[in-house]
């Protein structure tokens, strides 16, 4: 097997591995129940401008997560599978773009151990088959550090920067505007690096700036066309406000972000003979760590999920400190351990983690609806997405805030969605009556007149009429 060979053993591990978790558990309430019943809807109503949850206007993040699980669904129906299909693509493409960098610096060897540490890396592997946008971010964010980094050593190309624009666009509309500081801050990061303005060049390439414009700023104008006061809610309040303020209650201690760095690339985190980047390449990349770290720790809005992207290019560093360690330091048993850790834990503790996810599934709920062959579901003040996902089947929800949709745009603007008659949400509970009538396990009320419980979990419980009790 040639060097350049090793790259396909390990995309082919990464994919297995994301297929097995895709299998084995199910889709977890609120994100990817959320994000699962956003897609399915989109491939209903073939509506790709727009994204609706429970037949409300779903702008809390921009359509291409969306899209793409409503394509796989159309494919494959509404499955766990299909609706991960697009984060397990987005995963081996950033995967295979670092072995792309490593072949064309003549490292190949560099470039299988970047890969390995990268899928090996819990966050990166557990994101890698979620329903979240943090990992079509990733890609393009390796994208366009990987294109700084070949433009930085071989020179300008019209081509390759391209690329690097279309990169930022599909970034923005899976993300939204965070990629834009993502794209320019680790620029910023790897000039620092570097001591040189290589890295920002780019910037200043006029047309790719019109590629953006055109394909990002071309669905925000479409959006905002229909829904004018997305401009106010994208910029200020789901951007600026959620990065300066405590208002979405993500507050998190000045150690957050390095500790899930550590703990998201462990064990390699811990065991990588860690020297200061030799490479142009690795201080491109670590540039992109450095503004990650500084970023999200000023930031007031914190999660796990926001440092994924940073992971290919820890990785990156990670590598070149590994190939230039003696073998001594690399010892065969070390590297099973670095590179198995991950699968070993998911794979082993799967009966344990399947049960947990379970429990935060609305996959019980789904099955016991199914059970009873009962095709209305009425929510009140409660929600399932991911019941309606699986089911196929959109259920009414009644709540006069919109609380249970977990959508902060919905919450903002819902005055302006009732004047515009796209609220679809009702009141109070009227004819016709549901098959199965849902509340939460706390709500402290009696039982619908007229119904019985038949299913119980941790976050629910379903009514059906007492007639069709057995």
């Amino acid at each position: 097997m040639s060097r350049d060979a090793r790259i396909w053993p390990i995309l082919t591990a990464s994919l297995l591995l994301s297929l097995a978790i895709a299998a084995l558990f199910p889709l977890v309430d609120p994100d990817e129940g959320r994000n699962a019943e956003v897609a399915r809807e989109m491939a209903r109503t073939g509506d790709l401008v727009v994204p609706h949850l429970a037949g409300l206007p779903y702008l809390d993040k921009p359509p291409l997560l969306f899209a793409l699980g409503a394509a796989a669904i159309s494919a494959l129906g509404p499955t766990p599978l299909a609706v991960r299909l697009p984060a397990i693509v987005c995963s081996l493409i950033a995967l295979a773009l670092l072995g792309w960098l490593a072949s064309r610096r003549g490292e190949a060897d560099r470039g299988a151990w970047a890969m390995g540490l990268t899928a090996s890396a819990p966050l990166f592997a557990v994101i890698a088959a979620y329903v979240i946008f943090d990992m079509p971010l990733a890609a393009a964010v390796t994208a366009v550090w990987v294109l700084i980094a070949d433009e930085v050593e071989r020179g300008p190309d019209t081509k390759r920067r391209a690329c690097l624009s279309l990169a930022i666009a599909l970034g923005v509309l899976a993300k939204g505007p965070i990629m834009l500081a993502w794209a320019i801050g680790g620029s910023i990061g790897a000039a620092a690096l570097m001591r040189s303005r290589a890295p920002l060049r780019w910037l200043a390439w006029g047309p790719g700036w019109l590629i953006v414009l055109a394909i990002a700023g071309g669905w925000f104008a479409t959006a905002l066309a229909r829904h004018p006061e997305y401009l106010r809610y994208a910029f200020l309040e789901e951007s600026l406000e959620r990065m300066t303020s405590g208002s979405f209650a993500r507050e998190q201690p000045w150690w957050f972000v390095a500790a899930v760095l550590v703990g998201g690339a462990l064990p390699w985190s811990l065991a990588t003979p860690w020297k200061a980047p030799r490479s142009d390449a690795s201080r491109v990349a670590l540039g992109f760590v450095l503004f990650a770290s500084v970023f999200f720790t000023m930031s007031r809005s914190k999660l796990v999920t926001y440092l994924v992207p940073a992971i290919p290019a820890l990785a990156w560093w990670a590598a070149e400190c590994w190939r230039s360690a003696p073998p001594t330091r690399r010892p065969l048993a070390l590297r099973i351990a670095v590179f198995g850790l991950t699968p070993l834990l998911v794979l082993g503790g799967a009966p344990w983690l399947r049960n947990e996810a379970r429990q935060r599934s609305g996959a019980s709920l789904a099955e016991a609806v199914e059970r009873i062959g009962a095709p209305s579901v009425l929510y009140e003040d409660c929600y399932s997405p991911g019941s309606d996902f699986l089911r196929d089947e959109r259920s009414r929800v009644v709540s006069r805030l919109g609380h249970p949709i977990t959508s902060n745009y919905i919450l903002r603007y819902r005055d302006s969605l009732r004047a515009r008659g796209l609220w679809t949400l009702i009141d109070s509970v009227s004819a016709p009556l549901p098959d199965v009538w849902v509340r939460e396990v706390r709500d402290p009320r009696p039982a619908p007149e007229g119904y019985a419980p038949f299913h119980r979990d941790i976050r629910f419980v379903a009514f059906r009429p007492e007639r069709e009790q057995d």
